[in-house]
């Protein structure tokens, strides 16, 4: 009885350690948006209203099949957003993963850039998040990564 009682203890107390550590969440990413002409990078990169959101991004709707904007409700989303400066370099930013902690929302991505275009480009990155998650404050946590081609 009493090697019970201490297992079940020991049992408690690692699950009670365990649950305050980072929990990786998952995300969507939202494709077909492009940044507003005119607008200064946003400072926050949480956007939590459709207003907001609409302010900085607009639709790149294509025909076909994949060509409609990914829908974002955001009653019960919310988005993270990079936006790097303009550039002449072919630049991609690729979500890595997303963990919570009890206070702070950790977003790793990476920055992969290439070669020199001939025109200017802006690249941006959106995820989508359950609403659960956006009073947290937000660490970005960006690796660049130089691909030469």
């Amino acid at each position: 009885m009493k090697n019970t009682i201490i297992a079940l203890t020991v049992l408690l107390l690692l699950a009670a350690c365990g649950s305050k550590g980072p929990k990786e969440v998952p995300f969507t990413v939202a494709d077909r948006y492009f940044f507003n002409n005119g607008q200064e990078i946003p400072s926050d990169s949480k956007i939590t209203t459709e207003e907001a959101f609409k302010t900085f991004f607009g639709m790149a709707t294509l025909m076909g099949e994949g060509g409609k904007p990914t829908p974002i409700d955001f009653d019960k989303q919310f988005v993270l957003a990079v936006v790097l400066p303009t550039t002449t370099i072919s630049t991609d930013i690729t979500p890595k993963k997303v963990e919570v902690t009890e206070d702070y929302i950790n977003y790793s991505y990476d920055i992969v850039c290439g070669k020199e275009l001939s025109y200017t480009i802006q690249p941006v990155s959106i995820i989508i998040l359950d609403k659960k998650y956006r009073d947290k404050q937000v660490n970005l946590l960006p690796t660049q990564i130089l691909k030469v081609e």
